[in-house]
């Protein structure tokens, strides 16, 4: 199990090219479970787990890591801790799984050091939870949509941090690899304590998996709490602007959402 580990924001206001999208946002990311962070489209969902992860500096306010605000820590440091896996992130030419899944053991490596018996477990391990060791020496370009993106996965866990931040991962795959995806991230935090935050859009699925959510409107913290709890038709309303029923999912009984929309009756 991961340690518990302090991670939260303080007033944190970001955004790009001096015009703010978050605005004095406070949260606290609860050790060892799932946080998902909900909201609309340019609501400032990206740009909150991007200022979370250091790659935006916030023009006030600060991120709070293990005690310390994650400004003044080193860069290297923080990945031992920190992953983070980007929306679309960029595909080097002609690598194998293998080589990109390693280039997660780079925090944990220095110029005077090899790879070490350590760095070829964290690998081998890494693999074996996403279900990817038998694609090991095939190239990234040769797998599927859903494929590619356990090895992305996989190269943030070989990393072996307490911390796993994730910016849309089911982004352009089918609902079978959606949620295989997500089955694969509650195994590892079920199994191994990864603090995981996730950024998703699909409502059900964010129901249904997460243990605490964040809505997010307008660069606001709207509600958070327990999925049972927060999402509410009356929620979905304010973050959404959709009128909806809120119904016990049959098979996990989280929340499911219904739109109510345009809806055609069976003769």
């Amino acid at each position: 199990m991961k340690p518990t580990l302090d991670f939260h924001t303080e007033r944190i206001t970001a955004g790009y090219d001096n015009k703010p999208i978050l605005h004095d946002v406070d949260i606290s990311i609860p050790s060892n479970k799932i946080s998902i962070i909900i909201g609309a489209n340019g609501c400032g969902k990206s740009t909150l787990l991007k200022t979370m992860a250091r790659l935006i500096k916030p023009t006030s306010g600060q991120v709070i890591l293990g005690g310390k605000s994650i400004q003044k820590i080193p860069p290297k440091q923080v990945a031992k801790v920190l992953g983070l896996l980007p929306q679309s992130p960029i595909v080097p030419e002609g690598i194998t799984v293998a080589d990109l899944v390693g280039r997660g053991r780079f925090p944990h490596q220095t110029f005077l050091k090899g790879w070490t018996k350590k760095d070829y477990e964290a690998v081998s391990e890494a693999m074996e939870i996403m279900n990817i060791t038998e694609f090991a020496d095939r190239h990234i370009d040769e797998l599927s949509g859903g494929q590619r993106q356990r090895v992305w996965i996989a190269m943030s866990l070989a990393q072996q941090t307490d911390i796993l931040l994730l910016d849309e991962p089911t982004t352009f795959l089918d609902i079978t690899y959606q949620v295989e995806i997500l089955d694969l991230l509650t195994k590892l935090n079920r199994k191994y304590g990864t603090t995981i935050v996730m950024v998703l859009h699909d409502i059900n699925l964010s129901a249904r998996y997460a243990d605490h959510i964040f809505a997010i409107k307008e660069g606001k913290l709207i509600e958070e709490g327990n999925p049972t709890e927060v999402l509410t038709s009356e929620l979905v309303k304010t973050v959404f602007d959709l009128d909806c029923i809120v119904i016990p999912d049959p098979i996990s009984q989280t929340p499911l959402v219904i739109p109510k929309g345009r809806y055609h009756v069976g003769t």
